[in-house]
């Protein structure tokens, strides 16, 4: 399984730091996330809600139990005398690999549970640790489940105006579940975006309150394999085909002389797809086998563009060229294996031809940088 996580945050009008503060940690055989809301907003909020974030994290990754974490909570961030409130509130999620979910929420808002399109009910038990109350939920967890955390400046927006009592409870879950039947165009970064967004509206672009929003998508892991030029040595063809076709996942084809190798090893016919290109992009083209058939250097060229603009995945839907096509199926996957063939770019002998285009394995180099630093596992082989 794999966990697609994003976030979002609004700071309070007229301060410059937000009182929330989100934490997300690996540790091995799970995956913990945690998000704390700083008692009021501000410099202060934002210090004890980073002391207490920081502090719950690093504990259950060191192996601590959550009451461990309550107790030090407790200890370190006392309660407000005046308004009996706690100087820090939290949620802590834990995923473990094989599916296991652990649910601890002290004062924050109650977070939302789904399945696909469905918004479902998440039970909860109540009980003490120490002199703190806090609810819990232990989750069975599959491909299609997802959850999202927030913060209670996200119930409370358009307070006063858009909503008399705030959007509340239900009416983000309804936002949500819309949210979550535009299917899997919209990442968890883009849900997390577009609930905050939401926010700043209700808000009328003053947000009374800091706003927080995890999204947390658990799915399968999404593998793409690329195969970018010929090897320099021709009696690699055969081998170069099959490090392509025997992973599982996404395989893609990228160049014309790569394409008719991959067409002659596979005795597979390849075609073109006229109307697919543009005026700076050249057509994809057509593999019984292959998911995506694209041009060589100009291609991965554009698409490094992309990925450099930050496009989102929303962003490239009215996008049908190669570029757009390459950079969707990059953003997609989790794990990316580029093997990129050394012979000799033919294109080298044309005067005027971009040098950006011509140095293919120093683009290909750029995406694996920018995808790595998205938090993908990539690799390059080189034949």
């Amino acid at each position: 399984m794999h966990l697609d996580i994003g976030y979002s945050q609004l700071n309070k009008k007229g301060e410059e730091l937000c009182g929330d503060s989100i934490e997300v940690l690996e540790t091995g055989d799970s995956s913990i996330v945690v998000l704390a809301d700083g008692l009021a907003s501000g410099v202060k909020a934002n210090i004890l809600s980073r002391i207490t974030a920081k502090t719950a994290a690093t504990m259950l990754k060191m192996g601590c139990h959550v009451d461990e974490v309550i107790e030090t909570m407790a200890e370190t961030l006392p309660v407000d005398k005046v308004r009996n409130l706690a100087y820090s509130t939290f949620t802590i999620l834990q995923v473990f690999n094989d599916g296991r979910g652990y649910l601890a929420e002290y004062d924050n808002p109650s977070s939302y549970l789904g399945f696909k399109e469905s918004l479902l009910f998440l039970k909860r038990l109540e009980r003490s640790a120490g002199d703190k109350k806090i609810r819990e939920a232990h989750l069975s967890l599959q491909d299609g489940h997802w959850l999202v955390l927030v913060t209670d400046g996200v119930l409370h927006a358009g307070i006063g105006g858009a909503w008399n009592l705030g959007w509340g409870r239900e009416e983000v879950g309804k936002y949500i579940k819309r949210l979550a039947s535009k299917g899997p165009s919209l990442d968890a970064t883009d849900w997390a975006d577009e609930i905050t967004e939401k926010c700043r509206q209700l808000y009328y672009h003053n947000p009374g309150d800091d706003v927080s929003v995890v999204v947390v998508k658990i799915r399968k892991e999404r593998k793409l394999t690329a195969l970018i030029g010929p090897p320099r040595d021709p009696v690699n063809d055969r081998l170069a085909v099959g490090k392509l076709m025997a992973p599982e996942g996404m395989k893609v084809v990228c160049g014309g002389t790569t394409s008719c190798l991959v067409s002659r090893i596979l005795n597979r016919e390849v075609s073109v797809n006229l109307g697919s290109g543009s005026e700076t992009i050249p057509p994809t083209g057509q593999i019984e086998g292959i998911d995506l058939v694209t041009e060589g250097a100009i291609t991965i060229y554009h698409a490094l563009q992309y990925l450099k603009k930050g496009s989102k995945l929303r962003h490239l839907e009215a996008i049908r060229d190669g570029a757009g096509l390459l950079t969707a199926e990059l953003l997609k996957a989790d794990e990316i294996h580029f093997i990129v063939g050394l012979a000799i770019n033919q294109a080298l002998n044309y005067p005027g031809f971009p040098v950006s285009c011509v140095l293919k394995n120093q683009t290909v180099r750029d995406i694996a940088e920018t995808l790595m630093g998205m938090g993908k596992k990539v690799t390059v082989e080189y034949l």
